[in-house]
């Protein structure tokens, strides 16, 4: 349970609203997630798929567990290669430049091409290099979803790629990746994906050496209670996932040496952190309270998810409870739809604070430097694992002037329009 007294020592040093990262939650995830599968079948890999948390401090984490990850554009590699060597990292995504694929066949990382612009882009490296093992990102039909990345395996582009890949010097595919998350049918989305890959690849296998099935990710991790409730299905637990996945994998595989890869981001981290905010002013408005925090929508869901948070208040005077009232939560941007939660009972003041559960996923990465940028992360212990976004650090890439030589090239420049010098 988190103390008044430690949330206002963190504050002062990093600033009114701040994430908290249990890295121990972390490496349980993965760590039983991923002994799981291996109970299943030895040959499983978990690649985190960084596009949750791209946080450093989870990336070293994953070395540690000797994991791979999942990195789906060139930023994400480049973090990535920061901790890890390329042979455990997965590159995905829709869009790689000649100069993406050229770094992460450099460094043995394997690449699913997810067009024919990629297969083109292959085709221009192949003369570098002897031996190009290779992936395909494939979209099967379903009446659930209709996926815009990959190669469609009924509308004659899985055909065309092969051939196409068939006539450069050196590739081989070595791994089938699906991931077009159908979350309302549970394990059996994750199951369909098993069953799906595997059947393809062993049609295939007689001639391509594939020897990894991908199901991508999707899986939703371990959540309370209230979150779990507003989901319209069933939520899986981590371990259903594994059994219904492992079980499956060990039904449909294609050989005996085939490897299983599954790509989770959300169920990873999701439950790892949380996000503390100050509140900074309470007052009546029209017949009601409101409370003033030192964050804002932006932070708390910027996906617009419709899971509503969960939250409770940690207070400065434990004792006073004798004031409970009906809040509406609002943030600090001058935006109307500023509104954070519309109702906690809870007898608030200034200086006390409001922590938002479950706030590893998407959140932190999806902030966006707008009136007021990203706030800091800590650990349990209130070690700094990032600072907040300053002015220094958003405007760091912006071409700028400093404001004392301003004038000076202002000068400079209006003796050259008259043609003086």
């Amino acid at each position: 349970m988190l103390e008044h007294g430690f949330l206002e020592s963190v504050s002062r040093d990093v600033g009114g609203a701040f994430y908290i990262f249990d890295e121990a939650v972390f490496r349980q995830n993965y760590l039983a997630f991923r002994d799981r599968l291996r109970s299943y079948w030895p040959g499983t890999d978990v690649a985190y798929a960084m596009k949750a948390n791209y946080m450093p401090a989870i990336i070293s984490a994953m070395a540690c567990m000797q994991g791979r990850v999942e990195a789906v554009s060139r930023f994400e590699y480049e973090v990535a290669s920061l901790f890890l060597p390329g042979e455990r990292i997965i590159f995905n995504g829709p869009l790689k430049r000649e100069s993406d694929m050229r770094l992460a066949l450099d460094a043995g990382s394997l690449i699913h091409l997810d067009s024919f612009k990629e297969i083109d882009i292959l085709r221009t490296l192949s003369c570098e290099y002897s031996r190009l093992p290779v992936g395909l990102r494939l979209c099967f039909p379903s009446a659930q979803l209709s996926s815009r990345f990959g190669f469609e395996v009924e509308a004659e582009e899985l055909e065309r790629a092969l051939e196409q890949l068939g006539t450069i010097e050196g590739v081989e595919l070595v791994s089938l990746h699906c991931h077009a998350t159908c979350r309302s049918l549970g394990v059996e989305d994750h199951v369909n994906r098993v069953r799906q890959l595997c059947e393809l690849a062993r049609s295939l296998l007689p001639h391509h050496p594939i020897d990894t099935i991908n199901i991508g990710g999707g899986l939703l991790g371990e959540m309370p209670a209230f979150l779990r409730s507003q989901f319209p299905f069933p939520v899986p637990s981590l371990y259903e996932y594994a059994d219904a996945i492992g079980d499956a994998f060990l039904r449909y595989r294609p050989s005996p040496i085939t490897r299983l890869v599954v790509e989770p981001g959300v169920s990873m981290v999701g439950n790892t952190m949380c996000l503390v905010a100050r509140v900074m002013e309470v007052r009546q408005r029209r017949g009601g309270w409101q409370a003033l925090l030192d964050t804002s929508i932006n932070s708390v869901n910027p996906t617009g998810s419709s899971i509503q948070p969960l939250f409770h208040a940690v207070l400065g005077r434990p004792e006073r409870e004798l004031n409970r009232r009906l809040f509406r939560l609002v943030g600090h941007t001058c935006m109307e739809h500023d509104v954070i939660g519309e109702s906690l009972i809870a007898d608030l003041e200034e200086g006390d604070f409001i922590v938002v559960e479950n706030r590893g996923a998407y959140s932190l990465n999806y902030t966006p430097p707008f009136i007021v940028p990203a706030p800091a992360v800590v650990d349990r212990q209130g070690k700094v694992l990032k600072w907040a976004d300053d002015t220094e650090h958003v405007l760091a890439s912006y071409c700028t002037s400093h404001p004392d030589s301003y004038q000076e090239r202002h000068h400079e420049h209006s003796l050259h329009l008259c043609g003086k010098t």
